[in-house]
């Protein structure tokens, strides 16, 4: 009779407890209690955007950085600051001008654009170390053309101006050189050399008249353009932190020695 008894409670307890928890699961819970499953899922992607967007923006700013400050643009602009600083008339020095836009710069950017539709190079820039071989034989030609007429046509700092132009040539035939094992990088050689150059002429004392266009406080400034400059192309995948480096000693220090050999050689102006 007891058994009987004590069974009936502990079923008539289990059934109020089977009630009880059926009512309570039908009340809203507290939203501090409430746990969505979904939540503990981690979202990498959307975790990750704000750097995806960052990166792919400093991508974009290095490419037009390698594209903005082109190595095939600084010639001209070398021949007319020099011809300006020491007092060349304006005809000379648009002459001058339009010779490093044809035969600098015009004519080997038509020819790598020729290789880029032809499917030779995959963009202006040349990436591969093995294509750019035939851009640097065809550059030299035409950088000699320029200075072939640029010889026959200068007047003012004539010695300079043709020492100043004749770099372009060997310092590509150098760096083709190089680029038969290493592929240092052109456009850091060419801002360190363009502006190592302007250096040059801002520094020595000439011992004729110029309009001070060129001097230490003008061109020093412009030195920040090679960290940029290498910035921009290992950003980009270009170069590595090595090539660019050796291109910025290259194009700094081998012009700078040229151009006190060729001056003590041949004079400046």
């Amino acid at each position: 009779m007891l058994k009987e008894l004590g069974g009936r409670q502990i079923a008539l307890l289990k059934s109020r407890n089977t009630h009880y928890a059926l009512r309570n699961s039908n009340c809203p819970q507290p939203k501090s209690e409430i746990r969505n499953p979904k939540s503990d899922i981690r979202h990498p992607t959307r975790a990750t955007a704000p750097q995806a967007d960052s990166g792919a923006a400093t991508f974009h700013v290095a490419t037009a950085l390698s594209y903005l400050i082109n190595p095939l643009i600084l010639p001209p602009v070398g021949f007319g600051l020099v011809l300006w600083h020491f007092g060349a008339g304006a005809p000379e020095i648009r002459n001058a001008v339009g010779i490093g836009l044809v035969f600098f710069f015009l004519v080997p950017l038509a020819y790598v654009a020729l290789m880029v539709r032809r499917g030779k190079a995959a963009t202006l820039e040349i990436r591969s170390r093995s294509a750019r071989t035939r851009p640097f034989l065809f550059g030299i030609a035409s950088y000699a053309a320029g200075v072939l007429f640029l010889w026959m046509t200068l007047q003012t700092a004539r010695p300079l101006m043709l020492a100043i132009a004749a770099i372009y040539p060997i310092n590509t035939a150098l760096v083709a050189l190089i680029n038969l094992r290493w592929k240092i990088s052109v456009h850091v050689a060419s801002i360190a050399g363009f502006l190592a150059g302007l250096i040059f002429v801002a520094r020595m004392p000439w011992g004729a008249p110029t309009l001070c266009v060129l001097t230490m406080v003008s061109v020093v400034p412009w030195l920040l353009l090679i960290p940029l400059l290498m910035w921009a192309r290992v950003r980009s995948g270009a170069h590595t932190l090595g090539e660019v480096a050796a291109g910025s000693v290259f194009g700094f220090c081998v012009t700078l020695i040229q151009l006190f050999v060729a001056v003590s050689t041949f004079g400046g102006v």
